[in-house]
């Protein structure tokens, strides 16, 4: 029930990246025996235009591309790249604004089709009164403008940096603090997202039994497509649980996996790909070091992501 592993801050400070950067680089190592995952692809660099990727997730239509976003005070841009990394396009996200996107994540909209989530909820200070997310219908193609829906959250027991989204079958969205200042605590959104005033997020699950340590806090999360697991990395870990029908997380046992040895400098943000996979991607460094996305091969038990 409990994440094992901790996690690492993000955000748009250049020297935590360089910090975390040589904090790590000394701790790298083979993967835990018996391991979930092994690396599939990669790592490979990210174009110099998403220097701060936050988000990311597989694009629908297009087979081995993905949208990401750069995270605070950039414009209000997906990116598409490729497997290779390589720059496909740009999508404009009009009537939003990038105070602090922190994660990205997919599912049904409602109406049908695709769409997609940002979590502008990023908040070093803790003092944000304005989070919220945007859903925007996912693009058909680059180079194209899209409209985001804005809808305002809350947290009842006062600001929390959240990096972390993940949405469940049914538009279920689900929110887990990044550890900044107390325990790691999981929030649900209560019923189907409203663009009226901010709505008061629930708090259903308390994860850690304190705060952690900064390589251990929680930088994304991510669901299966049929929602039967949900992925939560750190700066240096990713553990896989099991979500029961209210959105509580069990951890499977055996599923954490050590992602030092990928080498990244500050890594951000998961996605379920199909075939047992998974993409992550790290911010780059203020040394020059570069950002990247990885590849994990996994194997769990529990059905067919």
């Amino acid at each position: 029930m409990r994440l094992q592993e901790h996690t690492v801050p993000s955000g748009r400070s250049a020297p935590l990246g360089g910090f975390l950067y040589l904090l790590l680089a000394g701790c790298t190592g083979p993967f835990v025996a018996e391991p979930p995952c092994v690396p599939a692809a990669g790592p490979v660099t990210l174009p110099s235009s998403v220097p701060e990727s936050s988000g990311v997730e597989p694009a629908g239509e297009a087979a081995g591309s993905f949208w990401t976003h750069n995270d605070s005070g950039w414009d209000p841009i997906l990116f598409q790249v490729d497997s290779f990394g390589t720059e496909l396009g740009r999508v404009h996200v009009e009537g939003a604004r990038n105070r602090d996107w922190e994660d990205l994540a997919a599912g049904p909209c409602p109406e049908g089709g695709r769409c997609l989530y940002i979590a502008d909820t990023g908040d070093n200070a803790l003092v944000r009164q304005d989070p919220a997310v945007y859903r925007v219908r996912e693009p058909s193609a680059a180079d194209e403008t899209v409209t985001a829906q804005r809808f305002p959250v809350r947290f009842p027991h006062g600001p929390r940096d959240v990096e972390a989204l993940h949405v469940l079958p049914g538009e279920r969205l689900f929110f887990i603090t990044k550890g900044r200042a107390g325990p790691v605590e999981l929030y649900r959104y209560p019923g189907p997202p409203a663009e009226d005033e901010p709505v008061e997020l629930e708090r259903i699950q308390i994860l850690t039994d304190r705060a952690p340590l900064l390589p251990s806090m929680v930088t994304g999360s991510a669901a299966s497509p049929d929602g039967s697991l949900v992925a939560v990395r750190t700066y240096q870990a990713l553990t896989f649980h099991l979500p029961d029908s209210a959105g509580l997380l069990e951890e499977v046992p055996g599923g954490t996996v050590n992602l030092r040895p990928l080498g990244e400098v500050q890594g951000e943000a998961v996605a379920f790909l199909s075939g047992d996979r998974l993409v992550l991607t790290s911010e780059a460094g203020p040394g020059g070091e570069v950002g990247s996305m990885a590849f994990l091969r996994c194997s769990l038990p529990g059905p067919s992501w």
